[in-house]
């Protein structure tokens, strides 16, 4: 029962405050991870640059070590770890 005036809470993912809006890839693809590709570069949707700087940390149990992700890094394909290189303009 909802109380009249409440909301309804809604769990979210911590990993999902990390995640990036990829708009474009760039730069060499580096490799592959569980199928898909890790590029050198990419900007989200909002122009910012990030350079890829790794696999996400991991706690034992699997999931996403959110409290060990810097603040000017975000994920892709929710295990990759890219770090902010700066806003810059798109054409």
């Amino acid at each position: 029962m909802i109380m009249p005036g409440s909301m309804p809470h809604q769990i979210v993912s911590p990993r999902a405050f990390f995640d990036i809006d990829v708009g474009r890839r760039e730069g060499d693809i580096l490799g592959h991870f569980h199928g898909r590709a890790i590029y050198e570069q990419i900007r989200d949707r909002a122009g910012v640059r990030f350079a890829f700087f790794g696999l996400a940390p991991v706690l034992p149990d699997g999931r996403v070590d959110t409290a060990a992700i810097g603040p000017d890094q975000g994920l892709v394909d929710g295990t990759l770890l890219y770090v902010r290189q700066g806003r810059s303009r798109t054409a």
